[in-house]
């Protein structure tokens, strides 16, 4: 579907799907981050990591850190980063759409941020 073809109702736009994957490529980000500090590396993020379910406690403990806004802020560059075919989709709806792939974030952070504990 191109930029143009978008569609303009708001039922039919999958912000929780865009919302799922900003979210686990800012956790991706923040882990790549955590590995090249530790490892004394440069931060070259590797795609091929993006979705690597365990070991993401430290990124979820790192983002508590953050106000909401840098975290969305994460998300974004997060799924800016990673190759996918919805690059311009993602980038028309936080154009068009700000506040309700914002509302999408939140609810995915929420989900994610409760799944492990606090501490």
């Amino acid at each position: 579907m191109s930029d143009s073809n978008l569609p303009l109702d708001n039922n039919a736009i999958p912000f929780a799907t865009f919302a799922d994957l900003a979210v686990e490529a800012g956790l991706w980000l923040v882990l790549e981050s955590i590995d090249a500090i530790a490892n004394k590396t440069d931060f070259d993020p590797d795609p091929e990591k993006c979705f690597r379910v365990l070991g993401r406690l430290p990124a979820i403990r790192q983002l508590r850190e953050l106000t909401e806004d840098q975290r969305h802020d994460m998300f974004v560059e997060g799924f800016r980063r990673v190759s996918n075919c919805a690059q311009d989709a993602f980038e028309l709806l936080l154009a068009n759409q700000k506040e309700l792939l914002w509302e999408a974030l939140r609810k995915r952070w929420n989900v994610v941020d409760n799944e492990v504990p606090f501490g």
